[in-house]
């Protein structure tokens, strides 16, 4: 009975050990969008965005207004704007570092006007969007294209007030 005993806690304890391993993760890098509400009105924060984006020489290549795509299929919706935005250097720095990264690319904001009249700039940390490639030349790149990103957000949210 004891050595049935001992096969069973060796086969959960094992059991255990590789199910951490499958489900551990790293807790720096957040997988959820982050979520910043903006002190300003919904259309003064795409205003701000596209302002602050624009002034660091990066090229915004899609504006998506959902509401007016909506509206377009008979819908009624709510504000809710996507915009895409990239650079040439950080383009490049990308691609050369990993090509496949280009999946990654252009990086995006999203702005949406809740019902109370609440507005949320919704986006992921580029250290997210290229964290699984584990390239170290894209590592290098993380924390500059999380500073670029978080410091167009906090201009556009208005939170340098």
């Amino acid at each position: 009975m004891m050595k049935v005993l001992r096969i069973i806690l060796v086969v959960l304890i094992i059991g255990f050990l590789l199910t951490t391993e499958v489900w551990s993760t790293d807790i720096r890098i957040p997988s959820q969008p982050g979520v910043v509400n903006s002190h300003n009105s919904f259309s003064e924060t795409v205003k701000k965005l596209k302002g602050g984006i624009r002034a660091r020489n990066l090229t915004i290549i899609f504006e998506l207004d959902y509401e007016e795509i909506m509206g377009a299929a008979g819908i009624e919706g709510k504000n809710l704007v996507t915009i895409g935005f990239v650079g040439p250097e950080m383009e490049h720095d990308i691609l050369r570092a990993e090509p496949k990264a280009a999946l990654e690319i252009p990086l995006r904001i999203a702005v949406r006007e809740l019902d109370d009249g609440a507005v949320d700039v919704i986006y992921y940390q580029p250290s997210y969007l290229i964290s699984h490639y584990q390239n170290r030349d894209l590592d290098k790149l993380k924390q500059k294209m999380d500073i670029l990103v978080g410091s167009i957000i906090k201009e556009g949210a208005g939170a340098n007030r």
